[in-house]
């Protein structure tokens, strides 16, 4: 309700004209009244009326020089409607000068005055909405100027004249970011999302008397889809800043498939050490991992704890991707959250964790592009790539971690059939060619982009002879071939198919065949 000030020096008049119309029927409320310009401006000082409807003829202080008065005193925004008995000109002209709103006669018209005030309830809303979209222009880049130690002595006016936030307050910088959020949300849900909990924080805030006076409304800063952020006064000791941190993180919660984390800087004096509570709330976020089970974060909690940069064991990789290879699912999540306890016991910092996912990511899609497999195709790729841009907690890392390499086991034993189904035949005709060489299921294996284990079991099922087996049965008939037709002492045969140690040669030639290789070919001698 816009307020509104009767000036009169007639009682009577004044009353008359309180009760001419239905003032609140067209938005105004009469606030007050006074029976000189004297009166009246301390009135005006007093409530910063809107509009001020006021005779132009009176003791001490006429209409036009408390209008005049008015305007030198810095209250130019108030709509000003002159009346008057006398229909001079001379006074209408210097009501024009000063910017006066209408010019009524006395007797006052009803339908005249309501026109007036419907045609101002007009402009002020107009104005009010003007206002405001310039406001809400000018608020992102003035605080992101605050933040970023960009604002001069100029620019903290604007930001305290904009915002409606005294200079030399206490104040503390609350970092509100969204962890988890469904991978698959596109960006207008982001957007819905985020606009949803910046409405939160505010109700939030501003029920827990959080905003600076005299503008009585909390500014909620939209840095991402994914973080929030505010400048709140007062709270300056870490019980009551934890407990307005709790507050924000419930409000922050009010969206579905987002766990809110609350990161508080540490308490300033004055607009123009915001940056240094900004820069305080990001380093304390690097501990959202080894506080994983923590809410809400104070700097001053942090503090002495600095978050490790450290690597993870080598074998810890080794045991995940061989789990992947080897589709053991179980195993592989075992290792996921040996991995993740890493992170919360050793204190990594965010960019250790994303160094350590993003090697797990790389040895994953390595083993599939060695078995000549797209990982483009994997459902889960995506969201795993840009991670980091859609913050997440440990649980939500766990679960995105999980889905990935268990969609990539799969895929790589379904890459693994194609290569059996198609390519078991031409492993064979490659031992036949090369079983004199330095061959094992692990070198063929590499070859032929499969795992060692699988290319074993896929072999037998196929020709019902384990793999050794076969390459000794292969070596062992060459073998038998020299000795019948060469006079290669056994040593040189032993080399020629593939045996390094003559002694283990003889060993497994007399294993197959019930005599040692000079046995067999003596007895082939014999024979003749």
């Amino acid at each position: 309700m816009r307020k509104i000030i009767l000036v009169d020096d007639e009682m009577f008049a004044r009353k008359g004209l309180a009760g001419l119309i239905s003032w609140e029927q067209y938005g105004f409320e009469v606030a007050g009244e006074a029976e000189d310009g004297e009166e009246a401006l301390a009135l005006i000082e007093r409530i910063a009326p809107d509009v001020v409807v006021t005779d132009i003829r009176m003791p001490v202080l006429d209409g036009l020089e408390l209008i005049r008065e008015a305007q030198e005193r810095g209250y130019r925004s108030t709509r000003f409607i002159i009346i008057s008995g006398y229909g001079d000109f001379k006074y209408a002209q210097q009501a024009v000068r000063f910017g006066v709103q209408d010019y009524l006669l006395k007797p006052i018209d009803e339908h005249e005055l309501v026109d007036c005030l419907v045609r101002i309830g007009e402009q002020l809303r107009e104005e009010q909405a003007r206002a405001e979209a310039e406001d809400a222009l000018r608020r992102p880049s003035l605080f992101e100027a605050l933040l970023a130690g960009r604002a001069e002595e100029g620019a903290l006016d604007a930001v305290s004249d904009t915002l409606g936030w005294p200079a030399d307050l206490q104040y503390r910088y609350y970092a509100v970011e969204l962890n988890d959020t469904p991978p698959e949300e596109d960006e207008a849900a982001a957007l819905r999302r985020a606009g949803e909990v910046e409405r939160a924080l505010a109700r939030a805030a501003r029920s827990a008397g959080a905003v600076p006076p005299p503008s009585g409304e909390p500014y909620v800063h939209y840095r991402s889809t994914y973080e929030l952020g505010l400048l709140v006064p007062g709270a300056t000791d870490a019980r009551s800043a934890k407990a307005l941190g709790e507050r924000l993180a419930r409000a922050a919660g009010c969206g579905e498939g987002a766990t809110p984390r609350v990161y508080i800087g540490e308490a300033v004096h004055g607009l123009r050490l915001a940056r240094q509570s900004y820069l305080a709330a990001q380093e304390t976020r690097k501990h959202k991992y080894a506080q994983d089970g923590e809410r809400v974060l104070l700097s001053e909690d942090v503090r002495d704890a600095a978050p490790g940069r450290r690597e993870v064991d080598a074998a810890l990789y080794a045991a995940l991707l061989e789990g992947l290879e080897e589709h053991r699912l179980d195993a592989m999540a075992d290792t996921v959250d040996r991995l993740l306890a890493a992170f919360r016991e050793e204190r990594f910092a965010p960019d250790a964790v994303a160094a350590a996912v993003s090697r797990v990511v790389y040895g994953a899609t390595g083993i599939i592009r060695t078995m000549q497999g797209d990982e483009r195709k994997l459902q889960t790729m995506n969201a795993v790539a840009a991670w980091q841009e859609a913050p997440r907690t440990l649980a939500g890392l766990r679960a995105l971690l999980v889905a990935f390499l268990t969609e990539c086991a799969g895929y790589v034993s379904s890459l693994r059939d194609a290569i059996g189904k198609g390519d078991i035949a031409k492993i064979k005709t490659y031992i036949d060619h090369h079983y004199c060489e330095n061959i094992s299921l692990k070198s063929i294996a590499q070859r032929y982009y499969m795992n060692p284990v699988y290319l074993g079991q896929l072999f037998k099922k196929t020709y019902q002879v384990y793999f050794n087996d076969y390459v000794l049965q292969l070596r062992i008939q060459e073998a038998k071939r020299q000795l019948r037709q060469t006079d290669k002492k056994v040593y040189e045969i032993a080399a020629s198919v593939g045996f390094g140690n003559a002694d283990y040669f003889v060993t497994q030639f007399e294993k197959v065949e019930r005599k040692t290789p000079t046995e067999y070919k003596n007895a082939m001698i014999e024979k003749l």
